[in-house]
């Protein structure tokens, strides 16, 4: 196994530190059985990967956020998901096959990122069931965020589900955001109207009546939440 440098050890052990997925592995490890992974920074906006065409590779976030969103036949864009730091993500998560991507991934904001080829994550999971559980529990916990999701939708008011979506996104958020509240969440209003199941206007309006109590701001590019309860109190969740 190359031998890899002290420096390089703690630029990427310090990239890493706040990863829970791979906490409890070594760097050594880490590269004994991904020797391709690496770690990458993506200035706000670029696609990580883009909808129709092949990635071979797997994405766990370190920092930032990134956006999964699908453009239909007419080019009209959908975000499907929000993703934050310590989530795994790629076109051929919880698959062998190397498919075409069925939606394109976009930072938002500085993002960094641990890139691995999906062959050597699976030679990782092998060799390291304690990993293999996580990744486990980390795929069932997004499955019943999707079955919340569609619950919402069939039986929840609009408010409901404004209320439910900001308290699953601000999971991964443990540090206030620079203007003063508890989160900063980088989504457009109709990217939050696409993960929320409603129109743009009508996210809008409620986001008008929330920001005149002083519990959020908001502008085109970002969302800034004091608190959840906050919300969930003003609207009756």
């Amino acid at each position: 196994m190359e031998k890899i440098s002290e420096d390089l050890l703690n630029i990427q052990a310090n990239d890493l530190k706040h990863c829970l997925l791979l906490a409890d592995l070594s760097l050594q490890e880490l590269h004994q059985d991904c020797p391709s992974a690496i770690m990458q920074t993506y200035p706000h906006g670029t696609k990580i990967y883009t909808q129709g065409k092949h990635c071979n590779n797997l994405f766990c976030i370190l920092s930032g956020q990134v956006k999964l969103a699908r453009v239909n036949y007419d080019g009209d864009e959908f975000t499907t998901g929000f993703l934050t730091a310590g989530e795994l993500f790629g076109p051929t998560l919880g698959t062998s096959e190397s498919l075409a991507s069925t939606d394109t991934a976009t930072a938002k904001g500085s993002v960094s990122l641990w890139r691995v080829p999906t062959t050597e994550f699976r030679n990782l999971l092998l060799h390291h069931s304690a990993l293999s559980m996580r990744v486990i529990e980390a795929l069932a916990r997004r499955q019943r965020q999707m079955e919340r999701r569609l619950e919402c939708f069939a039986f929840k008011h609009t408010e409901a589900r404004l209320a439910e979506t900001l308290r699953e996104l601000s999971n991964g958020f443990n540090t206030r955001c620079e203007h003063g509240f508890g989160m900063h969440i980088r989504l457009s209003q109709q990217e939050l109207a696409d993960l929320v199941g409603a129109s743009r206007p009508v996210i809008s309006t409620i986001l008008n009546k929330l920001r005149k109590t002083g519990v959020l701001n908001y502008n085109r590019e970002y969302l800034c939440v004091r608190g959840i309860a906050d919300i969930e109190h003003l609207i009756g969740k």
